[in-house]
């Protein structure tokens, strides 16, 4: 399902073609900080909120390494984190910064194979 939501986000982005005022590895990591409050789980709303900011930073992610010449199967985030992960490494393996989680401290992409 998350699969799903997170072609319809790329879907709908290629449709209305946004206009991009930040640098992708600059909206990675910003993304990646608004997607890690969410992690305390302290905040009203948190479950909603921590969903749109993780489609958000998976689509910039997507996006990235669709730029890289990288081909991305949108299935392999069925399971989010795992998907996430290994999108992560792939980039980080060609070179490319990433943004680790500030509040997963001892994880990072090259950690998970």
């Amino acid at each position: 399902m998350y699969s799903d939501l997170l072609h319809a986000v790329l879907t709908d982005e290629l449709e209305a073609d946004p206009p991009r005022s930040h640098s992708s590895t600059g909206e990675l990591m910003r993304l990646r900080r608004v997607m890690d409050k969410h992690e305390a789980r302290n905040d009203p709303g948190w479950a909603l909120q921590a969903v749109a900011d993780q489609l958000a930073y998976d689509a910039a992610l997507v996006r990235l390494a669709r730029r890289r010449g990288i081909v991305v199967k949108i299935e392999s985030f069925d399971i989010p984190d795992q998907g996430r992960m290994h999108l992560e490494q792939i980039l980080v393996a060609k070179g490319v910064t990433v943004p680790v989680s500030s509040v997963s401290s001892d994880r990072t992409p090259a950690d998970e194979h």
